[in-house]
């Protein structure tokens, strides 16, 4: 359960796989159209695997144990945090379009 930014009610969020449902997802309550706040943590956790698999790579086999064990640890921080998405934020409304099409006189 995750809650609504505009009303701060619980919304029951679909299965982060399930994207027809998120993109229907609305509040219950106020009727908010809702969407997943983007992770943070994508950028570091890319320069993290970078710096950790290369120092196991130059620091010897011990290290290199060291530095999997990490990134697998890693790698399932991550799937439990996209698994279980708790911010949502407001979806924005569609840009209008600059020009409209006139079919009747």
């Amino acid at each position: 359960m995750a809650k609504c930014p505009a009303c701060s009610h619980d919304v029951a969020t679909p299965f982060v796989l399930n994207m027809d449902a998120w993109r229907w997802l609305a509040c219950p309550h106020c009727g908010a159209r809702l969407e997943r706040k983007n992770p943070r943590y994508v950028l570091p956790a890319i320069a993290f695997f970078l710096v950790a698999v290369s120092a196991g790579r130059l620091f010897g086999h011990r290290y290199i144990a060291l530095s999997y064990a990490l990134l697998a640890l890693a790698v399932a921080a991550a799937l439990a945090a996209l698994l279980a998405p708790t911010g949502l934020q407001l979806r924005k409304a569609p840009p209008e379009p600059q020009t409209r099409l006139k079919l009747e006189n």
